[in-house]
């Protein structure tokens, strides 16, 4: 049996309880065992454990951006996060996301930042073939919070990591194409009306979204699994 790790914050967590992956994984793919760390409370959760559990992590930046990323799965990571990495390189399987903040790239320059930041975690577990990395691109911030430029800006940063080709052992899920508007509507590259909550500036997808793309991800980490 394989074990994934789900790093993540508020977006991830939205996922995993109104999705019911955890369920799901059991129905779907028992071949595979699901944990999440919460990077936003420190809590890690597992599909045997009942009650969640701080692991006392310290992430760079306080925050699952790229760059925190970068500075974690890297080969000269600072001892101060090294715990970090080596807790994560337990599992077979570490699948990544950063929350909707880092949709609101300002300009090119910050997206190129982002892009190498990126192709820094990949060419680190590009060198370890017996471990898997799945990316999910960051969720799309609703069209009050952000402007069309920097929401197209983060639909590019999402097509280009999801039409990548990276290598075995690096996957790409497309959560941002999942939950946006797509290009020719109005608000496009902005969260979908029918996954926003009831609050104008609330950026978190609602429980339908968690639904619908709970169930996809389950069966994304599945597919990338042996039988």
């Amino acid at each position: 049996m394989k074990s994934v790790l789900f790093i993540h914050r508020s977006v991830g967590r939205n996922l995993i309880n109104d999705g019911k992956m955890y369920d799901l994984t059991m129905q779907i793919s028992p071949n595979f065992a699901l944990s999440d760390y919460d990077q936003n409370l420190d809590l890690l959760r597992d599909n045997i454990s009942v009650i969640p559990r701080k692991l006392g992590l310290s992430f760079p930046g306080g925050d699952t951006k790229p760059a925190d990323y970068a500075a974690i799965f890297s080969n000269t990571v600072d001892p101060t996060y090294k715990r970090i990495l080596d807790f994560a390189l337990r599992y077979d399987v570490v699948v990544l996301k950063s929350c909707y903040p880092n949709s609101n790239i300002k300009n090119d320059e910050q997206l190129e930042a982002i892009k190498n930041q990126y192709l820094s975690v990949i060419q680190f577990f590009t060198s370890r073939t017996d471990k898997q990395l799945i990316l999910l691109t960051t969720p799309p911030l609703r069209h009050l919070r952000t402007n069309a430029a920097a929401a197209k800006r983060a639909r590019q940063l999402a097509t280009w990591l999801s039409t990548q080709n990276f290598g075995p052992n690096i996957a790409v899920f497309n959560l941002f194409d999942l939950l946006s508007n797509p290009e020719g509507v109005k608000h496009p590259n902005t969260l979908y009306a029918k996954y926003c909550r009831p609050w104008p500036f609330n950026s978190h997808p609602n429980a339908q979204a968690g639904r619908a793309i709970g169930t996809l991800l389950v069966e994304f980490i599945a597919a990338r699994l042996p039988d």
